[in-house]
């Protein structure tokens, strides 16, 4: 029989999946009217996070864990576009995702905070790529600025 902590984790688990449904707002400045979801969006940060792990010799396990769980909150606040958090003052991420898994497996409650608490990736996409570190992570951005969206196609095709 489940037990309170096993409905709160349930909870969590479908909250987490309507960001399948919440489009990612920023680019619709840019002319986009499909943008993609947030659910897609995080898990291709979790994929780039992963790769830039591996390329700097770091836990990429603990890297995507981080990316996976970087917009969570965007369930209940919805993805605030760049130029409006100038005027509207959203909790901090730890602080809904503490509300989030608050009912949750204390394991869960725990991993996820976690993750969240680490990642602090909303302040990295804030910075420009002036901020970036890493020799690897400046020369992925490099290169992903100067090929077009589809190259990684005709390295395929040809």
């Amino acid at each position: 029989m489940a037990d309170d902590t096993h409905k709160g984790t349930a909870s969590f688990i479908s909250e987490m999946g309507v960001l399948k449904r919440v489009a990612r707002t920023g680019w619709w400045f840019t002319g986009n009217k499909q943008p993609g979801s947030v659910a897609e969006h995080s898990f291709r940060v979790g994929v780039i996070g992963s790769v830039l792990a591996m390329m700097e010799g770091v836990d990429p396990a603990r890297v995507a864990l981080m990316c996976l769980f970087h917009d969570s909150q965007e369930t209940r606040v919805g993805d605030i576009p760049h130029i409006g958090r100038k005027y509207i003052k959203a909790a901090p991420n730890q602080e809904v995702t503490a509300d989030q898994v608050a009912d949750t497996h204390p394991a869960v409650r725990t991993g996820v905070q976690s993750a969240v608490d680490d990642s602090l990736t909303q302040n990295w996409i804030d910075t420009s790529l002036a901020s970036l570190k890493t020799s690897s992570a400046k020369a992925l951005a490099d290169a992903a600025l100067s090929m077009d969206s589809l190259q990684w196609q005709q390295n395929f095709l040809s």
